[in-house]
């Protein structure tokens, strides 16, 4: 039998961080999405910690962990998680915002991570003059990102969703939708106002010109029906990254273990299978 399912939480500087432990087995962290929360993953935590020992965890501001009041990295956040609960060298699953994450971790602190599955990752250093069609794909990205700021700050939170909705959701439906709803509107000050994002620093210099310094297993998944944008960034990110693969999956949102859980099961058990902790 796994471990039970523990809640926890970590003193970071200037905040704490809320997370949740359980099962046994080759590590994995679930990071999310900046749409979402950890409850993005409340199907994949339980399945996954029957075989491995799986974290999840709030971004700061995000969920149950405390707002951002000074400036802080993501990357020592997590970090300091690792540290406290020790884990080595687990398969980090990064999505979008979480991907950034990920990829600024595997630079900073090569040593820390076994692998990476990135989901329509974002990067520091993302410039949509990287691919073919970027310019059109921004712009629609730039309205309806706009259309989303300007409902909330006129206090039309639904409507404001609804524009996240039709940029980023667009294939889930029915438990999916109202989860991603719930999660909007509870983290609408992350989501939309970036309570905690302003303070947010980096080490380094940006991933979109260190790439090539990746060594660990890196696959990257991206949904068809995703922003028009994401799958050439992906391209762009494997093009750089030595041995990363990407696969377009039919039918899939920017939520895409939400939108085609059965291609994100696949994945997984798929790299999990490359990685040296497998076989520990």
């Amino acid at each position: 039998m796994s471990d039970p399912v523990v809640a926890k939480t970590v003193e970071v500087p200037g905040g704490r961080i809320s997370y949740e432990i359980g099962g046994k087995g080759p590590p994995i962290v679930l990071l999310h999405e900046g749409i979402a929360d950890r409850r993005m993953w409340n199907r994949e935590f339980l399945l996954l910690a029957r075989d491995h020992r799986v974290v999840r965890y709030d971004f700061r501001g995000f969920g149950g962990s405390a707002p951002a009041t000074a400036e802080f990295s993501p990357v020592q956040d997590l970090v300091a998680l690792l540290d406290l609960e020790r884990i080595s060298q687990p398969l980090i699953v990064g999505p979008s915002m979480g991907g950034k994450v990920a990829i600024d971790l595997v630079l900073a602190h090569p040593e820390r991570v076994g692998g990476l599955l990135l989901i329509a990752p974002a990067y520091s250093g993302m410039d949509y003059d990287h691919v073919p069609g970027g310019k059109g794909a921004f712009e629609r990205d730039e309205t309806l990102s706009k259309a989303a700021s300007d409902a909330w700050s006129a206090g039309k939170l639904e409507e404001a969703t609804e524009h996240l909705r039709q940029l980023w959701a667009s294939a889930i439906s029915g438990s999916a939708l109202e989860l991603f709803r719930t999660m909007v509107r509870e983290n609408a000050d992350e989501v939309f106002g970036e309570r905690s994002g302003r303070f947010e620093t980096r080490e380094g210099e940006p991933a979109a010109g260190r790439l090539k310094e990746i060594r660990a297993p890196t696959q990257i998944l991206v949904g068809d029906r995703d922003n028009p944008v994401m799958p050439a960034l992906a391209n762009f990110l494997a093009r750089g990254i030595p041995g990363a693969e990407v696969q377009l999956v039919p039918g899939a949102d920017h939520l895409l273990n939400l939108s085609r859980p059965a291609a994100f099961d696949a994945a997984v058990n798929e790299l999990v299978d490359r990685l040296p902790t497998a076989r520990k």
